[in-house]
């Protein structure tokens, strides 16, 4: 479930060696850059992982830690291999890296759906403290200090010439992301968030449960065109959405303005009758009441995979 984790060691977290002069040597295309607020700093990588070193901190940021230690990040990271993959992370650089502040954290897992992933975008709605924007692969929902994505991954990959395991090729791979960008002891309230809780069993269950429950407090959008049954008689077509209409006004009230226009004479008398009597027909007519498929089919995946983890 894990996916970019961003963290850091300070200086005052190991005291007793020269980050810069130690840590280079086990990292893949250094590059020198120059000066910041931390001093001089180099920038280099740890497989995928993308390290900056100044003498004040190691700090790695931006980056899967479920394709650093995976090879993608279409599989999921979950609380075992998070494990290892900070113990990896402390055996290549020779630093305690599992006593590492958090600054960011992401929660995502990768769901085939059966449909087109856009086709469910509209379907979710507004969510409480978060901004929605729909984009061309995606739909986001931004607070200063949280974000929600939901994204087609297959498709992302696929745009930008990235391998795709033979498993999600031309699939419906619909990706949702729990992003924790900022303030992290606040949100968790937590007197400290380190890179060892990231594997704690209690920690790892209350994000499962937090990622499903920011997911279930989005307001989903009903849609009664979904319970239309298509079998392409233009007929039918037409006298559902008459039946809809009807449904959202209410028979009475159809009904009274039939009588009005009678009574004010704008329709006859059999005219009137005719359109009561179709009124009437329609409302006989049975509809489904199974609500929207698409978004059903997704809560059940959020489900499985919070239970599941």
């Amino acid at each position: 479930m894990y996916d970019t984790v961003n963290m850091y060691l300070s200086r005052e977290q190991v005291p007793d060696i020269s980050y810069l002069k130690e840590i280079p040597q086990y990292l893949t295309s250094v590059s020198n850059e120059g000066v910041s607020c931390f001093g001089e700093y180099i920038n280099g990588y740890l497989g995928t992982l993308k390290v900056s070193i100044s003498e004040r901190r190691v700090k790695i940021s931006d980056s899967s830690l479920c394709k650093y230690y995976l090879g993608d990040n279409f599989k999921s990271l979950a609380r075992g291999d998070t494990k290892r993959a900070i113990e990896k992370i402390c055996d290549e650089l020779h630093l305690p890296f599992s006593k590492a502040p958090i600054t960011r954290l992401d929660i995502a897992h990768n769901m085939m759906m059966k449909y087109p992933e856009k086709n469910y975008y509209q379907y979710l709605g507004e969510a409480q403290y978060y901004k929605r924007l729909e984009q061309s692969n995606g739909l986001y929902y931004n607070t200063q200090k949280r974000q929600l994505v939901f994204y087609g991954k297959e498709y992302e990959q696929r745009t930008k010439h990235k391998p795709i395991p033979d498993l999600y090729k031309k699939r419906s791979v619909l990706r949702y992301e729990l992003r924790f960008k900022s303030r992290l002891k606040e949100q968790f309230k937590r007197s400290e968030i380190t890179a060892a809780l990231l594997y704690d069993q209690d920690f790892y269950s209350y994000l499962l449960k937090r990622w499903e429950k920011e997911y279930f407090a989005i307001q989903k959008i009903t849609n009664k065109m979904t319970s239309l049954v298509p079998n392409g008689s233009t007929k039918n077509f037409i006298e559902n959405l008459a039946l809809l209409s009807l449904l959202d006004i209410g028979q009475p009230k159809v009904l009274a303005t039939v009588k009005e226009w009678q009574s004010t004479g704008k329709v006859t008398k059999k005219q009137a009758s005719d359109i009561r009597s179709k009124v009437k027909k329609l409302s006989m007519q049975p509809i489904s009441d199974k609500g929207n498929f698409l978004i059903d089919e997704l809560d059940k995946k959020i489900v499985q995979v919070a239970r599941c983890g």
